[in-house]
């Protein structure tokens, strides 16, 4: 789907959309019966995302507000795609109604933790069907049963998402202020909560990623295949890009792939998939950044590489590693 024909869904579900915007979007939704489909699951997402933290709404006033959008907007005439205009409006109003409910949920629900200590990875399916791939380090807090319109999940680390499409129930992923929405699809979510930033990477299908602000929660981004947004959840500064998601994804096969990454974001990763801690003797030596590729091989080939390409030395003990420069061994003093 077209980057812009999303931006008139939103424009249209935030009542900003414009008259010749309005008249675009008809256009698109009449152009293939795969547009409507497009437009229906968007404005469900769109609305499950919206209302996620909020309490009931009125389905008689929410379907007011949407016939004084559709009054106080002047269509042209267009006698061969009026229906399409009334199903689009009717379709928004069943999705409102149908949407929001009382989110006494999180006091009747039973939930289950599963909890991943580093080195340590998993694969399980949630009681949907969904398949998780957790990684080292990670916490995800799931129900016993999806018992509402919401499939609502917790994250705190690494995880891929292999999400069965469930239309009119969401797949929701909270990692502190930031939820991920679906309605099926493949992502990747990295939100260790001590590192304060949050990565979002989509494989397949379609992602919305909203921030929690002021008591609801506000779209920061439509995300489509190869998308992937960065979130500093310390200053609220994101970036977006586009990326390879499949070598994103590959630490599900214990592979890993850095393109110009810092040897600390470097460290963090092989931490929390080899089980081990690693310090930098001179926090310089953080910053260098390497590309490298490693396939299911072990810390130590691993270490060994790295130190090749970055000139640098690294010592173990026990479970601690130490990097320094070249010529030197590490340590610490213990206190």
């Amino acid at each position: 789907m077209e980057d812009n024909s999303y931006k008139l869904i939103i424009a249209y579900f935030e009542k900003t959309i414009s008259d010749e915007g309005l008249t675009q979007l008809q256009e698109w939704i009449e152009a293939s019966p795969e547009n409507l489909a497009q437009f229906s699951e968007t404005i469900q997402i769109l609305e499950a995302s919206k209302s996620y933290f909020k309490q009931a709404l009125n389905p008689e006033r929410s379907w007011a507000k949407v016939q004084e959008h559709i009054s106080r907007t002047e269509i042209p005439e267009k006698p061969k795609r009026q229906w399409m205009t009334y199903v689009a409006a009717c379709l928004v109003c069943c999705l409102l109604g149908s949407m929001v409910y009382k989110y006494s949920f999180y006091d009747r629900t039973a939930y289950q933790l599963l909890s991943n200590t580093n080195g340590k990875q998993v694969r399980f399916t949630l009681p949907d069907s969904s398949v998780v791939y957790l990684g080292g380090g990670s916490k995800l807090k799931y129900p016993k049963n999806f018992s509402g319109k919401t499939r609502a999940v917790y994250l705190d680390g690494e995880a891929f998402f292999d999400v069965v499409h469930q239309s009119g129930h969401p797949f929701t992923v909270t990692t502190g202020e930031i939820t991920t929405v679906v309605l099926g699809t493949s992502f990747n979510i990295k939100a260790y909560g001590a590192e304060n930033k949050i990565a979002v990477t989509v494989k397949t299908g379609k992602v919305a990623v909203m921030a929690k602000s002021k008591g609801h929660n506000d779209l920061i981004r439509y995300l489509l295949p190869d998308d992937q947004i960065s979130i500093n959840t310390q200053n609220g500064l994101y970036t977006f890009s586009k990326t390879d998601a499949d070598e994103v994804v590959s630490w599900i096969n214990h592979d890993f792939i850095f393109h110009n990454t810092s040897f600390k974001d470097i460290a963090a990763s092989l931490e929390h998939h080899y089980g081990v801690e690693i310090e930098f003797t001179d926090p310089e030596l953080s910053k260098v950044r390497l590309t490298a590729r490693f396939r299911n091989t072990s810390l130590t080939e691993t270490m060994e590489n790295l130190t090749i390409l970055s000139g640098l030395a690294y010592t173990k003990n026990g479970n601690h590693l130490y990097i320094s420069n070249n010529n030197q061994k590490g340590g610490k003093i213990m206190k």
